[in-house]
């Protein structure tokens, strides 16, 4: 029996349409999560058909890589995009961002390790690619439809299963499952278009287990975190203030959605049930050797 069970889908706008980037270049400034730094993000709109790609503009080469799933280093707590001697970490907010708002072409720089987390969800992102406003260019979107039933799961958790089908639009089911008597069972269905984006799964924070946080922080992890920038759990309850009451299971679809952008624009259906970035990387790599 679910504990909470909400649906917040409604009619999707059409996948294709025409490729974006944004109108003006903007910087974005704040506290990373894990390294605990203050980074610079800037975001800078690019012609068609580039993708998108990131930059570390601290090191003196200026290295650039786009955003592909065979550029991930890592998925230990967030995704990292680098090679052996550079990375970005914890990309998957700001890619939810670009793919929750259509964005297709953009150059991220970023000034140091990792991107900044802003309170634990995608909306802070959001509100500065508005703000610079999206610009819309000549050619249409490249949409990638997946065409064959396609699954990873867990070796470590026979529970856990992430799932791509085909179907129109773009979909993502997912149910959340813990033997934490706090947060239960939650699931939902996302959707995807910019109004419900916004709305109702941008503004979903990142889970914190109170219980975890000082072995995070002793591997080197959660160095920036606070009671602001997640949904944090204690052993009876919740000891921040809920964003919904479902928040958490809206945040593991954001992540889905961000990860899946690395793929870029998809049509079809994703069903995941405790899945995580690890086993969102193998899906995308796998669903890379399929859609071709």
């Amino acid at each position: 029996m679910l504990d909470q069970i909400n649906l917040f889908c409604f009619g999707g706008v059409p996948l294709k349409g025409f490729q974006q980037t944004l109108q003006n270049k903007i910087s974005i400034r704040g506290q990373a999560l894990h390294c605990g730094k203050t980074v610079a993000v800037t975001l800078i709109p690019q012609p068609v058909d580039t993708g998108i790609r990131f930059c570390r503009v601290d090191h003196p080469e200026q290295p650039i890589l786009p955003a592909k799933p065979g550029n991930i280093v890592d998925t230990t707590r967030s995704i990292s995009l680098g090679t052996d001697h550079w990375r970005i970490q914890t990309i998957e907010h700001l890619m939810a961002a670009f793919h929750g708002l259509a964005v297709d072409n953009l150059l991220v720089e970023v000034d140091g390790p990792e991107i900044p987390l802003g309170d634990g969800s995608a909306q802070y992102f959001v509100e500065q690619i508005l703000q610079a406003g999206l610009a819309v260019q000549e050619k249409p979107r490249k949409v990638r439809k997946i065409t064959a039933p396609v699954w990873v799961t867990d070796g470590d958790d026979p529970r856990s299963y992430l799932i791509a089908l085909p179907g129109e639009g773009f979909r993502i089911s997912y149910c959340f499952t813990s033997d934490h008597k706090v947060t239960g069972t939650q699931f939902a269905q996302y959707v995807n278009d910019p109004e419900t984006f916004q709305r109702k799964l941008a503004p979903a924070r990142t889970i914190a287990f109170w219980r975890e946080l000082e072995v995070l922080r002793k591997q080197g992890l959660a160095l920036g975190g606070n009671m602001e920038i997640a949904v944090v759990v204690g052993e009876e309850g919740y000891l921040n203030q809920l964003k919904y009451d479902d928040e958490i299971v809206r945040h593991k679809i954001l992540d889905v959605l961000g990860d899946l952008y690395l793929l870029g624009p998809l049509e079809g259906e994703i069903i995941g049930i405790r899945s995580g970035h690890k086993l969102d990387l193998e899906l995308a790599l796998k669903l890379e050797e399929h859609l071709g």
